[in-house]
């Protein structure tokens, strides 16, 4: 068992620590629970929508983490990356921010090598981001201007970078934003050492300690480098030491030729069975309105996509 496992199980079984997240003691405690809020959805929702049922109904992520530090099962850990991004990604919410909001969710879901999440997130017709956090603007344009290789792009994304770089912001940011910058310059050993940064940065974010055990952005980003680099270089990035970085994942993942979408870790039984039809849905495109410095996602439009999706009855 790899340290990473040793310290999640701990901490997931610590109720002082785990006070503020859901957590569940096994699949069967996890459906009881969502049973329950279901309930409650019936009875205190007129006509509840697709939003409601994922807003509601609990994200697996940390059970399904558990289960698989528990049984040493990589496969499990991939399948938990992915069913935790989907959930997240197909519950579209108002922010005011342009494609830019995107950036935690596609770091997430490339985890597991989700890079349909890239596609749907950034289409390549939007552009650049200009609204929004500043750190989400710099690192979601570095993104794009690698993965659809735009020397236009990335020269303005460069820019930003390095005058965000030279700010004072947040030591964690900076090494994300450090990291992408590095991959285009073609420095795997700055590559590297950042990418060890973001590891041991993200333990001192303010969030439940239960989520710092396995930090998925840095295995986003490792996996990033994997589809925009040349083999060769992307070869010599050298994986984090650090105790939240795991190392077993990704060797699974190598082995299993890098699978790009994984299965649910919950099958909904009975009246929750909506839940399955819902996360079967296709990735919503992100779609934009307004203009300029104005641009914002627009959310009325992608979920009524969603919703003409669900209603063909094909999930």
């Amino acid at each position: 068992m790899e340290k990473i496992a040793k310290k999640y199980l701990k901490i997931y079984r610590d109720p002082v620590q785990t006070k503020d997240v859901y957590t569940y003691v096994d699949l069967e405690d996890y459906i009881n629970k969502q049973f329950e809020i279901y309930i409650s959805i019936c009875e205190g929702w007129k006509d509840p929508d697709i939003g409601t049922y994922l807003a509601l109904i609990k994200n697996p992520y940390l059970l399904g983490l558990s289960m698989a530090f528990q049984n040493n099962d990589y496969e499990l850990l991939n399948n938990t990356i992915y069913h935790y991004s989907k959930h997240r990604l197909l519950n579209i919410t108002a922010c005011g921010y342009d494609h830019c909001k995107y950036f935690w969710r596609t770091m997430d879901s490339m985890a597991c090598n989700y890079k349909e999440v890239i596609e749907n997130c950034y289409p390549v017709e939007l552009g650049l981001c200009n609204n929004g956090h500043p750190f989400y603007i710099v690192a979601s344009n570095l993104l794009m201007s690698l993965w659809y290789k735009n020397q236009q792009w990335l020269e303005i994304a460069y820019a930003a970078g390095e005058k965000f770089l030279g700010q004072k912001k947040g030591l964690w940011d900076k090494a994300i934003v450090a990291y992408l910058m590095a991959l285009s310059n073609n420095d795997m050993d700055k590559a590297t050492e950042e990418l060890s940064n973001v590891c041991k940065y993200s333990t001192r974010i303010d969030r439940p300690k239960v989520y710092k055990c396995f930090c998925t952005e840095a295995h986003g980003l490792y996996q990033i480098a994997r589809y925009i680099l040349p083999e060769d270089d992307f070869l010599q990035i050298v994986m984090p030491a650090n105790d939240n970085f795991c190392k077993g994942l990704i060797s699974w993942q190598r082995e299993h030729k890098y699978p790009e979408k994984g299965e649910f870790i919950v099958h909904y039984p009975d009246e929750l069975d909506v839940m399955n039809h819902i996360l079967e849905l296709p990735l919503p495109k992100c779609i934009l309105l307004g203009s300029g410095k104005k641009r914002k996602i627009d959310v009325e439009q992608m979920e009524k996509n969603l919703i003409a999706e669900f209603a063909t009855g094909k999930y």
